[in-house]
């Protein structure tokens, strides 16, 4: 579903972040979660845009073949939907997998400069739970916002790893995240190897917009908990600029054609045998009046077929 054109810059902003979730995101009820709770944000956390877009390219470059490491190659967050602040003690507990003891630093560039607070965590089993307490002119301003996005700096064994967040102020859970109706992980290659395929959304406006986007294959296993992988490597990915319009991304139907050829990561080679779960993710800024409008959402996963339908799941089983 299209919206009708609007010309004023204030409107299409709101427009922009409506039109893409209508024409593009489905209820997350609607698909099958038969496996770990799920990932997200991504990296940086809507924070990491990209500058204004340049030039698209007049055809869609061939993708490159990639692969999910084997083993645990750090900590990882065990779902990173969001984490609760409790506003009376000033605390967040914080789990994640781990293989060592260490820390956690957390900062919220839109709350504070600087760290919010820091603690020591013991690993155990390949898990931890840090539990932090800020300050009370900190909660005070943590208490004013719904959510803030926050990056968890775990240090464990000499090495650091980023874990982004969303802080959550107050009970309840956090609202499901939804679904491009378009593009897909595909879990395997038609001779079934465990070779991953990510097609991006063939996004649309209603009028010509430029956009940024990026897709991660994010991947789950017990002793590792949640990982992202991009183009250039662990948590390194980059962003592709693409013209939209009412009939997709123009770049994906050359001379008019109407079935897109859209971009395609991979193959991307996944290990076996250690209860790994893929999850496709796509982000997208719409520049409008040269100023970003960010979002991303889950696609579906599955077989060539099914996938691409929306009749797949959020996962990827190996």
């Amino acid at each position: 579903m299209i919206a009708p054109r609007l010309t004023r810059v204030r409107r299409l902003l709101l427009v922009g972040a409506v039109l893409a979730l209508a024409s593009h995101a489905t209820a997350a009820g609607a698909q099958t979660f038969a496996g770990p709770p799920p990932p997200g944000p991504p990296p940086g956390n809507g924070a990491d845009l990209p500058a204004p877009p340049g030039t698209a390219p007049p055809l869609v470059p061939p993708g490159t073949p990639s692969a999910i490491p084997g083993g645990a190659t750090g900590p990882g967050l065990l779902s990173a939907r969001s984490v609760a602040f409790n506003r009376a003690k000033r605390t967040l507990s914080l789990p994640f997998a781990c293989q060592a003891n260490g820390t956690v630093g957390l900062t919220a560039s839109s709350v504070i400069k600087g760290t919010l607070a820091k603690t020591s965590y013991r690993c155990s089993g390949n898990r931890a739970t840090a539990r932090l307490q800020v300050s009370r002119a900190t909660a005070k301003k943590l208490a004013r916002r719904k959510t803030s996005p926050a990056t968890a700096t775990v240090k464990q064994s000499g090495r650091t790893s980023k874990l982004s967040v969303s802080l959550r102020v107050g009970g309840g859970t956090a609202a499901a995240k939804g679904f491009w109706t378009d593009g897909h992980l595909q879990c395997t290659d038609p001779s079934g190897a465990a070779q991953a395929y990510l097609v991006e959304p063939d996004f649309t406006t209603a009028a010509e917009t430029p956009v940024s986007t990026r897709g991660w294959v994010a991947w789950y296993t017990a002793a590792g908990g949640w990982h992202w992988l991009g183009v250039n490597g662990e948590s390194a990915n980059r962003w592709d600029t693409w013209t939209t319009s009412v009939t997709g991304i123009v770049q994906f139907h050359p001379n008019g054609v109407a079935q897109p050829v859209p971009w395609t990561w991979g193959p991307i080679s996944v290990p076996t045998g250690q209860g790994t779960y893929a999850v496709g993710v796509y982000e997208i800024v719409y520049w409008v009046g040269g100023r970003p409008d960010y979002q991303w959402q889950y696609v579906n996963a599955g077989t060539t077929g099914a996938a691409a339908a929306g009749g797949g799941s959020l996962y990827c089983p190996y």
